[in-house]
């Protein structure tokens, strides 16, 4: 297809570059045997929108190529539905309510222990190139050892005007700027930082982690990609959850309200759903483009780890909504795609066994035979990787939602800007937060049920047996008041057990020396 001409030139004239430069084998220490790690992480990415998750028409099959040759977690869900709080968790395996990171801006310290600065201070180098939303400014060099900053994906520009419906939809367009240039884009060009950083006699054992915009709103793409997908594929094959459904938490409706989309018919979001999965589908082209990378280096590439999950997912046209909401619970925002392939590891196996993200950055840790000193709640899932089905009696948590000044997001001085433009996307959505409310909420998920729970507003059950798509609400129908109860003592035990942790350093008792002895 015409999508692929200009990128694959782009490619092959990084090849004969890196070639002339003289590439020399990786430097490895003699009886280091120990895995590199690349770590992809496409923003915004959910799993149902991905082939090796079950769309029945999406185009993703470097995604698919790596879950036919590795592991796929069907059940895998993140610790906090909005970018950087999902990321704290993931990186430090503790629960976003133990240690605070509940907002945008308030990262991870460089007091705070995570796996990439055990990685680091074991010896391994920890190349960077994407966004941050992890880590503090003093935290980051202690935890990364070489970075770049490029990120995001020719959109194109708004293609309602300012004040008319359509306009807070996050619809991107074709982008005349780029066309149909596939690698005219900022995650493109962290690939080829990731593939000139293989190319270049890295140093070995590596971890790679490239955190890409991905398929963030607003939602487009280079040309092909845009137009790769129709509205009437999305209604035939695909349909979405509908809007209005009874007993569902407040945002449902008042969210669609905010930003201005209660005029628009089902057309509208299936044509968003359709624009966004072809942002999927560019996701994976740019993911196949690094596994082309990999798989030129033979000698790497037989000790090299790969694995592909994201920070949360999108509602991309379903119940009528648009982006994510920071006390939103739905699968379609918690669930994300997480595929692994190992040196030595099964192939085409399937964990059917619910997860948490943080599990996949504890294992990096476990693999690499480096030991974690302190405090944290994720779990191994390397004999999964190994062919082992998984604990199916598992139950999964994921976060959410405000409930001080502060944490409203509007209110943050570092965001603030973000939401005082009311020409700015997220506008509606920061007035709704600060008018509406956006209460806090924690959800258990099992194989069977998923409840979430909130102090203030509509809780939420799900019979998953019958009702995979959540959309209805058995929280409050008799029939489920032994499972919710169950459920609610459950979750009542998980926040007692993890509400703090004991930090690994140790203080003495005694008095410090008093000021006048010098």
């Amino acid at each position: 297809m015409a999508f692929m001409t200009c990128p694959t030139i782009v490619w092959h004239l990084l090849i004969a570059v890196i070639c002339s430069a003289g590439v020399g084998q990786a430097a490895r220490q003699a009886g280091d045997d120990r895995p590199n790690f690349i770590i992809y992480v496409p923003d915004e990415t959910r799993a149902e929108s991905i082939g090796a998750y079950g769309h029945p028409f999406v185009r993703t099959p470097n995604l698919d190529a790596l879950a036919a040759n590795g592991t796929v977690f069907k059940e895998a869900h993140v610790l906090h539905t909005q970018c950087a709080p999902s990321r704290c968790a993931m990186i430090t395996g503790r629960y976003m309510h133990v240690l605070g990171h509940r907002t945008q801006t308030h990262l991870v310290q460089d007091y705070e222990e995570n796996f990439f600065r055990y990685l680091k201070d074991a010896g391994y180098h920890v190349e960077w190139h994407g966004k941050n939303d992890m880590f503090s400014q003093a935290a980051f060099p202690l935890s990364v050892t070489n970075w770049t900053t490029d990120t995001g994906v020719p959109e194109g520009p708004n293609p309602y005007p300012f004040g008319e419906p359509g306009y807070y939809g996050y619809q991107g367009s074709r982008s005349p700027k780029y066309g149909n240039d596939s690698s005219a884009s900022g995650d493109y060009r962290g690939i080829l930082h990731s593939v000139q950083f293989m190319q270049n006699n890295p140093p070995e054992p590596f971890v790679l982690f490239i955190p890409g915009i991905g398929s963030h709103p607003p939602y487009g793409a280079p040309y092909d990609y845009y137009d790769m997908y129709t509205p009437e594929q999305v209604s035939k094959l695909a349909p979405l959850r509908p809007p209005n459904i009874a007993n569902k938490p407040k945002y449902h409706n008042s969210y669609i309200t905010y930003h201005d989309l209660q005029s628009f018919n089902q057309t509208f979001f299936d044509r968003t759903n359709a624009i966004y999965l072809g942002r999927v589908s560019y996701v994976d082209w740019m993911f196949g483009e690094l596994v082309k990378g990999i798989d030129a280096l033979p000698d790497i590439a037989k000790n090299t780890a790969i694995f592909v999950t994201s920070d949360h997912g999108d509602f991309s046209g379903d119940y009528h909504l648009v982006e994510k909401w920071p006390g939103g619970m739905d699968d379609i925002l918690t669930r994300v795609p997480l595929i692994g392939r190992i040196p030595g590891g099964v192939k085409g196996h399937v964990v059917e066994a619910p997860v948490n993200v943080f599990d996949l950055f504890y294992t990096l840790t476990v693999m690499a035979q480096v030991n974690v000193s302190h405090i944290h709640f994720a779990r191994s899932l390397l004999p999964e990787l190994m062919g082992d089905a998984g604990d199916m009696n598992r139950t999964v948590y994921s976060e959410g939602g405000y409930q001080y000044f502060r944490e409203f997001e509007p209110n943050d001085p570092e965001q603030a800007k973000s939401y005082a433009d009311p020409k700015r996307n997220f506008y509606p959505r920061g007035r709704e937060e600060v008018e509406e409310g956006c209460p806090r909420a924690i959800m258990a998920k099992t194989a069977t049920y998923k409840l979430v729970y909130r102090p203030e507003g509509v809780s939420e059950l799900y019979d998953l047996a019958t009702d995979k798509r959540e959309l209805n609400n058995v929280y409050s129908d008799p029939n489920y008041q032994k499972v919710r109860t169950e459920m609610l003592n459950d979750l009542l035990k998980f926040l007692v057990r993890t509400a703090d942790v004991t930090p690994v350093l140790e203080d003495p008792r005694g008095l410090p020396k008093p000021p006048h002895l010098g």
